[in-house]
């Protein structure tokens, strides 16, 4: 296996033509810097010599790409991550905004189970699935297949446990999963009542008329045109008075959509739309 092998800036840009070209998947307006360590990430690990390899390999083996896809997906590092926001979404947002039509909530480009997860976690303890629809939707054959299973990295569940415990000290966490031959499996009836739909990176043909949007930590590794372009659809996807939850780190108050939406709570980085 190669090590240390390092990609330019031309070749990333080379790379991210080809993509399009071959798959019209754009990955222009991510973060440069992002997508090179992504690419030498995933150039070291199959043991290609260089990004014309990569290049190569991309343009002749289609059943590659849903590995390349995998690979540059930005992964949710743990279960029911800042639990005080679970906590608040269990306790105040849901109970207020639930009302007698089905809530409807996106889990928006998910790339790994945490985050779904801890969604089907939270509304099976509340027991809210006869009122709430969940529709997540995924770039990745590979990714999906891992979500299917319910499979996590093992390395995972002491912070996984400690961060249920912060969002319920009634009860403990390993009801939830299995370990099997080093490898953890969450139980994959939790997400039996989820609809999942792929789409590109992009979010064409996106879904409508939802009342929650959930698209956490994603918008960090995009530059602000693509930031403008996915604000615009998830601000398209919502009903009016829906609300956006991103990541506390990130913010929409340098997107044009900016004034479209009020934000309700600073900490959580929730957004209502206008």
């Amino acid at each position: 296996m190669n090590n240390g092998i390092e990609v330019g800036i031309v070749d990333t840009r080379k790379v991210i033509t080809t993509i399009q070209e071959v798959y019209n998947y754009d990955y222009k307006n991510y973060a440069l810097t992002f997508f090179k360590h992504r690419l030498e990430k995933i150039i070291n690990e199959n043991n290609l010599r260089d990004a014309d390899h990569l290049i190569d390999k991309l343009t002749n083996d289609v059943s590659f790409f849903d590995y390349f896809i995998h690979g540059i997906s930005v992964e949710t590092t743990e279960l029911l991550r800042d639990p005080s926001l679970w906590r608040l979404i269990r306790d105040e947002f849901l109970p207020d905004y639930i009302k007698t039509d089905k809530y409807k909530i996106w889990m928006a480009g998910i790339q790994s189970g945490e985050e779904l997860y801890s969604m089907a976690i939270l509304l099976e303890e509340s027991k809210l699935w006869d009122k709430v629809e969940v529709i997540a939707t995924y770039d990745s054959d590979k990714n999906f297949e891992l979500i299917k299973k319910g499979i996590f990295n093992v390395k995972k569940i002491e912070l996984n446990d400690a961060n249920y415990k912060r969002f319920n000290c009634f009860s403990d966490l390993d009801k939830y999963y299995t370990i099997k031959n080093k490898t953890g499996y969450w139980d994959s009836s939790l997400i039996t009542n989820i609809n999942f739909l792929k789409q590109n990176v992009t979010f064409d043909n996106s879904p409508k008329n939802f009342n929650l949007v959930w698209f956490r930590n994603q918008m960090i590794y995009y530059n602000q045109v693509l930031q403008d372009k996915v604000l615009e659809i998830l601000y398209d996807s919502l009903k009016p008075g829906g609300h956006l939850v991103i990541g506390d780190k990130e913010t929409t108050e340098h997107s044009t959509y900016s004034k479209r939406f009020r934000l309700i709570n600073e900490t959580e980085k929730i957004y209502k739309k206008l």
